[in-house]
């Protein structure tokens, strides 16, 4: 099938490892098949893909969550699942997938929300047509941690409906801390330059406040990095505005799993003064399409926590 050459000598992310991954597993820890570790109609994302909370009507989304990842975040919140294979998961081929997909579908999700896909993503391509063309008509979400090829995004092409980044850092020095990746915000920059591109502007349904089409991207503020949030703010208000929805988080955990060189400020809390700041900064940017967990904002952007 197209672009499964692209798993010989893999270079599908930008740590362009080089390896056949159906001989070894890549930087990402896993082989060419992708392996699915929970598949379930979820909640815990913002309303527009998950639905709103308290209302008759809560499906949820279809959310399909695969094992490793080739951010590789030391303060990683889905290490469990992100580091590797945890031999719990299932090897899904592209028919799987699509089974899946369309399994999730009767269930009554709202979308297909495919969760750190992107290092399968030849077979991600071909598991989405197969669904398409079995029968799925709800759409599909891209939920990636931003560190992404513009040439492998494109396999996506006609394919994705919605994507969901994140935008973790801007600073080199802290993604070479964090992620070993000093290349971080330009790549992140121009992953999601291409996904606007292939999905424009957000399309919101007026009858059920769900988004047909269009881009969140969210950024996860980390303690003391006031400055990262805002010049992540100044990028994404600057190129898109409100064609976007921007989903700025709070709820920074340190985990146990932070490896014992990390660096001091992720063995903390984001504080409540720099989360208002950046609430703040946001809403003075005239960014409207918003969500933010700061229960002293007000009007629409005040949503709940989204942790379920």
């Amino acid at each position: 099938m197209a672009h499964y050459e692209a798993l010989e000598h893999c270079t599908l992310c930008p740590r362009k490892c080089g390896i056949n991954r159906y001989e070894k597993t890549g930087f990402c820890s896993m082989g060419a098949l992708p392996v699915v570790n929970l598949y379930m109609l979820h909640h815990g994302e913002e309303p527009p893909i998950s639905g709103r909370l308290g209302t008759e009507d809560t499906r949820g989304s279809g959310t399909v969550f695969f094992e490793g990842c080739s951010a590789k975040c030391i303060f990683c919140q889905n290490s469990k699942i992100s580091g590797g294979p945890t031999g719990k998961g299932e090897g899904a081929d592209s028919s799987r997938l699509a089974e899946i997909y369309l399994e999730l579908q009767d269930k009554g999700a709202y979308n297909i929300n495919l969760v750190t896909p992107m290092h399968f993503a030849p077979v991600i391509a071909d598991s989405i047509k197969r669904a398409k063309d079995n029968g799925l008509k709800i759409p599909v979400a891209v939920n990636t941690g931003g560190y992404d090829e513009v040439d492998t995004l494109k396999m996506l092409d006609g394919l994705v409906d919605i994507y969901m980044p994140d935008f973790k850092v801007w600073d080199p020095k802290t993604a070479r801390q964090i992620l070993h990746a000093p290349d971080y915000a330009d790549k992140a920059a121009s992953a999601i330059r291409e996904m606007f591109r292939q999905v424009g502007p957000a399309d919101i349904d007026p009858d059920t406040d769900l988004m047909r089409k269009g881009m969140i991207v969210r950024h996860l503020m980390l303690p003391g990095k006031l400055f990262d949030t805002k010049k992540i703010l100044d990028f994404l208000t600057g190129e898109f505005g409100n064609d976007i929805y921007i989903s700025l988080m709070s709820q920074y955990t340190p985990m146990p799993t932070l490896p014992t060189d990390a660096p001091d400020f992720l063995r903390r809390t984001v504080p409540s003064g720099h989360y208002d700041s950046a609430s703040d900064y946001l809403i003075d940017k005239g960014q409207i399409n918003a969500f933010v967990q700061d229960s002293s904002s007000q009007g629409d952007l005040l949503i709940p926590d989204f942790k379920d």
